[in-house]
């Protein structure tokens, strides 16, 4: 049985006093929910409560409620200061993406709603496209060769074939004006049947950097123009000095001294026309740019054309494709025509590949003799070897470093040539078919 309590004599009502213990309850179970079990915290407080007086019962309400009172004022200055890192970073990225002069876009794909954040573009000539808000009247502001591409990569990123959709395109502004534009964009919701419901993404104006590339491909064009026009005279005019030496060389019977004059006539007009083939090659490199190419099916149009015949090449890239210069076929057209050259012996080659970490490596292999230590880096230096211009894996690896790529000879001396270039993260991939035709 609970012992009887002495008289209670203060002025508090027991209302009253009761009231204030509901109320540090409350406040109490508010306080030690974080770090306690409020369940507990409320039997000892009741145990408390059937055995304190009135002044130790307002005195533990008083020390609550002030210890509430801390625990607010700490957590609203969390609050706060969270609210301030937010504000920070939110300023930081709006100074960036105004820097950028980028445009943020926010697409609900059941409505067709499009949220301009940040406007479409930014451009000081036409800010009518920022207008747009709808998805079917943004797409009437596509050119028309571009829409057909720009469908077809939001289908690869909605059937999750590609992770992001990028891309340029032209859009007209009220004005009739054409603004190319660059979006990049991603699929960030889907629906529970994992249709996609919104999209974001960004669009930059690069109409600027569209005019470069145009000026600079009509530059190209006519330095190419130049360069063909140039280059089919000197060979005129070096088969009339080939012919005529010919002539000399027959008229001047005997003479010793003569006849190596013509020899050396003969060698110099060789080494012009390798250096007239060896400037079309190089002036060729880069004019076009690097496209997806089908490994399989570039090796087999080398093969045929290198060795007609001579030679046994077998394909082992499976549906590989690389980012790389038109011109990779003149690279395996080199590792082939270097075997039938080099390798003396060789009847057989490969090309092969495997992936090291996130790069990819591509083999080329032969039977021959081999390449001699002291030669694996010399080979690649323009103008080594007398057997022929020495140009040849000069080129490869020029062409090559176009895409990021690189190679290196890592053969064993009489165990055949072995070449293995190095595919960039990034620059490989797996294609759909087999039968993908070389560029």
């Amino acid at each position: 049985m609970r012992p009887e309590r002495p008289p209670r004599t203060q002025s508090l009502s027991r209302a009253g006093c009761d009231a204030l213990v509901l109320l540090s309850a409350g406040g109490l179970l508010f306080l030690t929910a974080v770090y306690i079990d409020a369940f507990e915290m409320l039997v000892a407080f009741t145990r408390l409560y059937e055995r304190w007086e009135i002044d130790e019962i307002f005195i533990a309400v008083l020390i609550l409620s002030v210890g509430l009172a801390i625990f607010s004022l700490r957590r609203w200055r969390e609050l706060r200061a969270e609210m301030q890192a937010r504000k920070k970073t939110q300023e930081r990225l709006n100074l960036a993406i105004e820097g950028g002069s980028l445009g943020v876009w926010d697409w609900d794909v059941a409505t067709g709603e499009i949220s301009l954040i940040h406007g479409w573009v930014k451009t000081r000539d036409d800010r009518s496209l920022e207008e747009e808000t709808h998805v079917s009247t943004l797409g009437e502001r596509i050119h028309p060769d571009d829409r057909s591409l720009l469908m077809r990569k939001m289908a690869e990123v909605r059937d999750d074939t590609m992770p992001y959709y990028e891309g340029d395109c032209r859009l007209q502004g009220h004005e009739g004006g054409w603004r190319w534009v660059h979006v990049r964009g991603k699929v960030t919701a889907r629906d529970h049947e994992g249709h996609p419901a919104r999209a974001t993404g960004i669009s930059r104006d690069v109409t600027e950097v569209h005019r470069a590339q145009d000026a600079l491909r009509e530059a190209n064009k006519k330095l190419d123009l130049l360069s063909t026009i140039t280059r089919h005279d000197l060979l005129n005019q070096l088969s009339t000095i080939v012919a005529y030496n010919g002539m000399v060389e027959g008229a001047v019977g005997k003479n010793e001294t003569l006849k190596d004059f013509t020899r050396r006539i003969a060698a110099a007009s060789e080494t012009i026309r390798e250096q007239i083939v060896f400037m079309h090659d190089y002036r060729s490199m880069g004019v076009k740019a690097p496209a997806w190419q089908c490994v399989e099916a570039v090796a087999r149009a080398a093969g045929e054309r290198a060795s007609r015949g001579d030679l046994e090449i077998t394909i082992l890239t499976g549906r590989l494709e690389i980012f790389a210069d038109p011109l990779f076929e003149k690279i395996l057209f080199n590792l082939v025509d270097n075997t039938l050259r080099h390798g003396k012996r060789a009847t057989k080659a490969m090309v092969s590949f495997r992936e090291e970490q996130e790069e990819g490596v591509i083999v080329y292999e032969d039977d021959g003799v081999g390449v001699p230590p002291a030669l694996k880096e010399k080979i690649f230096t323009r103008g080594f070897g007398r057997e022929d211009s020495g140009l040849g894996l000069f080129l490869v690896r020029e062409i090559l470093a176009i895409t990021g790529m690189t190679i290196t000879e890592t053969g064993g001396e009489g165990e055949g040539a072995r070449f293995e270039i190095v595919v960039p993260a990034g620059g490989f991939r797996w294609g759909r078919s087999l039968d993908m035709a070389a560029p």
